[in-house]
């Protein structure tokens, strides 16, 4: 970097797990629930027919009883959210920042222009870049617009 020149600020493709652990809408609750538990990971996203992003699911909404349907036998998609937060790989960080501080969650997909998945960015993330020396500011002019990512428009 050349002196007296800004430094340039992180991207969610440099802070973002690449590696998504998903759970499909049609398995059985307890055994996302152990899925979850065994790789040690608060919530994962949900992947309906087609392997299609649908939702996403955290073991806290697993263990809450009155999200189990009898009629479906207590499937995912009985206790998932189905309103799913993304940003971009490109989007700089301080807007996924922004969207899991505005939004109150906890994890937000990363995708690519036609809707598949790239990857999740968690806060732990963003955390282990802040300890790598990640500069993680808005560009110049860019702010920290949060910018929702439809994804029913990839259907």
């Amino acid at each position: 970097m050349k002196a007296g020149m800004p430094p340039q600020t992180a991207r969610v493709r440099d802070v973002m797990t690449e590696a998504v652990m998903f759970v499909h809408a049609t398995q059985r609750q307890e055994e996302a629930a152990d899925i979850l538990r065994v790789r040690g990971v608060g919530g994962a996203p949900v992947l309906g027919h087609g392997g299609r992003l649908v939702g996403v699911v955290t073991l806290a909404d697993l263990a809450d009883p009155r999200r189990r349907s009898p009629a479906t036998a207590g499937l995912v998609e009985d206790a998932m959210t189905r309103v799913v937060y993304a940003v971009r790989a490109n989007d700089p960080v301080a807007s996924a920042i922004r969207l899991l501080i505005e939004e109150h969650i906890h994890r937000a997909m990363v995708v690519n222009d036609d809707g598949s998945i790239a990857g999740i960015v968690v806060p732990m993330d963003i955390l282990r870049a802040f300890a790598r020396g990640v500069v993680v500011t808005p560009p110049p002019g860019e702010g920290t617009q949060i910018e929702y990512v439809d994804l029913r428009k990839f259907s």
